[in-house]
């Protein structure tokens, strides 16, 4: 991976963070309060970890057929937008387990699912790339798409690590 892809990736994924953060400032309070109320933690794991499965195999096909590539970057985008989003709604909710539960749900994600996602779309377009240069040699791609696979499983675990942990350290805060 060269540096300029890596510094590229991380600029957008820091723009798009931002852009979800300043988007809930500007949006007028609402009557919604923040509620602290979870589901038991093997509910909760058990949905990240859907989400998550829905996350790396989204990627894994768009990556395949090529054409929807930039859709991976697009999804990457919009989690990390709403991430944005969501870490400023918990702040301005006013709730005194507001910082706790801000702390739960980005620690985790910080150092878990955002390198994840990076890593997602240079795998999605490293990918895109074997296919698209490969398609005529099916041989070569046999040869060369378990590497990519291991990659998308690579994700995968780091995003259900970072899913794990977060329903754990919610619990722990509620």
């Amino acid at each position: 991976m060269n540096k300029k892809s890596v510094i590229l990736i991380a600029l957008i994924i820091i723009i798009s963070f931002s852009a979800g953060v300043f988007t809930e400032i500007l949006v007028p309070p609402g009557r919604f309060q923040l509620s602290t109320q979870l589901p038991d933690a093997g509910t909760a794991v058990i949905d990240y970890l859907k989400s998550d499965a829905l996350m790396v195999l989204a990627a894994l096909i768009f990556s395949c057929t090529v054409v929807l590539m930039p859709a991976v970057a697009l999804l990457t985008l919009g989690k990390t937008f709403s991430l944005g989003f969501s870490a400023a709604y918990i702040l301005s909710s006013g709730t005194d387990k507001a910082f706790g539960i801000l702390l739960a749900a980005l620690l985790p994600r910080g150092l878990f699912k955002i390198p994840a996602y990076m890593a997602l779309i240079f795998f999605s377009f490293q990918a895109a790339r074997l296919i698209r240069e490969n398609y005529q040699q099916p041989a070569k791609l046999r040869h060369c798409l378990p590497a990519c696979l291991r990659g998308y499983l690579l994700c995968f675990l780091a995003l259900a690590v970072s899913s794990l942990l977060e329903a754990i350290l919610l619990q722990g805060v509620l």
